[in-house]
């Protein structure tokens, strides 16, 4: 990875762009609104990760919900160009390291679908629930959670 930076609005554009492919097999149509009202937000920790050739390949976020006490991580994707390549380990890597030193001990959550449940297992988290068609047609919701006190 050659730099990874934090979200601010100039990127809009360039994200809705990475969004945009994966859309149909990782994300509903449907959801892309959803994506932009969350990067509209004024204070939003989103990493946008760029490789040796400057160009974005995977961005990511997580938030902690002081009701529940749990961190969630956000809209974590990667350029379809660019899956199998380690570009999701490492932007999983470096989130789960920055929230370990900025929330110790806080459980982590995170939904995602039947395509990526897996690779979420292999960082230890658990599947806690399963809605079918949680995200549209064909794109069930794993809600999942690693354990972290």
């Amino acid at each position: 990875m050659n730099r990874v930076e934090l979200y601010n609005i100039s990127f809009l554009e360039l994200s809705l762009k990475l969004f945009r492919t994966n859309l149909s097999q990782f994300f509903d149509p449907s959801e892309e609104k959803l994506f932009k009202n969350y990067l509209m937000k004024d204070k939003i920790t989103y990493y946008l990760f760029f490789n040796p050739s400057d160009i974005l390949v995977a961005s990511s976020g997580y938030e902690y919900e002081n009701k529940s006490n749990i961190i969630t991580l956000t809209w974590g994707m990667v350029d379809q160009k660019f899956h199998n390549q380690g570009y999701g380990t490492y932007m999983t890597e470096y989130r789960l390291k920055k929230i370990a030193t900025e929330f110790p001990n806080t459980n982590i959550a995170l939904n995602t679908s039947q395509h990526t449940f897996r690779f979420y297992e292999k960082f230890g988290f658990e599947v806690i629930k399963i809605t079918k068609n949680g995200y549209g047609n064909g794109l069930d919701k794993y809600d999942m959670i690693l354990n972290c006190s």
